[in-house]
């Protein structure tokens, strides 16, 4: 017998005849597709119904196994398996609940080949860790993006639905080469930067630390800026600073990370740093007066890296510089100063400052383009 969808209460609320024609017409699809009424119900009420035939479009096809099942065909421990997807952002259901697809077991045999291969355990959650949040947040932009750009003014839920659905049938199957892509080229520049070593042959180990030139910046005054700002135009204005950003990044300097209103980059060549971050403050003062100056701090010390991100006194004492260095200005630590040689650039002594959470005073300068006023 059919469902009566309006005595489910699933046309509640809509008056309009063509949105409860258009929604009848979807529940009546996704119906016959096998979507329980359930699940239909809190989709309705998560305002979600919508996102249903896409939803449907990215969820594997086949056989479901449990948590117990996956560790038995792929080799490796249940409680390993449960601490990799906590890693990888992922929530955990009953060990004993078939959720699990035939790409999760095909997913937790590739982990056993690389603990087979002599990968440790803690270096493999490292690795998901990372890609937890950088899918997570890929994730977030291309649904953003698609969405954004498939809604049209006056769609029904089931113009919305089945255009969304169509765009990731021909579109998805796309991003994984994409990514496989990029993966490879960024390995390639990573392996081009390591250095091993007589020292770390012998030892049989990579070095701990790194000496390397740290750089901060961030756009001056964007608390208060959020205060008088509506939230779309806030984040244009991060938008563009991430642009900005990537911008300056090249061979010779990673850009790490971006932090709402800061970007934080990382190189083993201090002349290649302070460029960047010079090029990064000018290209922010020739956006014009509506966006907000930056001011940059540099250090450079032995610092330690860990999941993509950089660690150290460096890494504190370049975000502390920042925090005092005038806008549109870069300034570095002595050290830094002392690392570069013959560099065309003009260096102006900006004392000594306590900076927050720094024990010694440091020595400061400022430094600009030999060619600069």
């Amino acid at each position: 017998m059919a469902t009566d969808f309006e005595r489910e209460g699933l046309l509640d609320g809509l008056e309009d005849k063509d949105a409860r024609r258009a929604r009848l017409e979807l529940l009546r699809e996704l119906s016959d597709e096998g979507v329980p009424l359930d699940e239909l119900k809190r989709a309705a009420a998560e305002d979600r119904l919508a996102l249903l035939p896409v939803e449907r479009v990215l969820t594997p096809e086949g056989p479901r196994y449990t948590a117990t099942e996956v560790a038995e065909q792929s080799g490796v421990e249940a409680e390993f398996l449960e601490q990799l997807w906590r890693a990888l952002g992922f929530s955990l259901a009953d060990p004993d609940e078939p959720i699990y697809s035939e790409q999760d077991v095909e997913a937790a045999r590739g982990v056993k080949l690389f603990m087979d291969a002599g990968l440790p355990a803690e270096g493999i959650l490292e690795i998901s860790r990372m890609m937890g949040i950088g899918m997570s947040q890929l994730g977030a932009a291309i649904t953003r993006v698609f969405g954004e750009a498939l809604l049209e003014a006056g769609d029904t839920e089931r113009d919305l639905g089945r255009r969304q659905a169509e765009a990731a049938k021909q579109l998805t199957p796309q991003i994984a080469p994409m990514l496989e892509h990029v993966l490879s080229i960024h390995l390639r520049q990573q392996v081009r930067r390591a250095a091993v070593g007589s020292a770390q042959l012998a030892a049989g180990e990579l070095p701990g630390g790194l000496d390397v030139a740290i750089c901060f910046a961030d756009l001056v005054g964007f608390t208060r800026l959020g205060e008088r700002l509506p939230g779309d135009e806030l984040g244009a204005v991060a938008g563009r600073l991430a642009d900005l950003a990537a911008q300056q990044a090249s061979e010779d300097v990673r850009l790490i990370k971006l932090i709402g209103d800061a970007a934080m980059f990382v190189s083993t060549d201090p002349a290649a740093l302070v460029d960047a971050a010079l090029s990064l403050v000018e290209a922010a003062d020739g956006e014009g007066e509506e966006f907000p100056q930056l001011h940059a701090g540099l250090a450079y010390g032995e610092a330690l890296t860990r999941g993509g991100d950089w660690f150290g006194h460096p890494v504190n004492l370049a975000s502390r510089v920042a925090d005092v260095a005038r806008p549109g200005s870069v300034l570095a630590t002595e050290d830094l100063r002392e690392a570069i040689r013959d560099d065309g650039l003009r260096w102006s002594s900006a004392g000594r400052r306590r900076l927050k959470g720094v024990k010694e005073p440091a020595r400061l300068h400022r430094v600009r383009r030999a060619t600069s006023d």
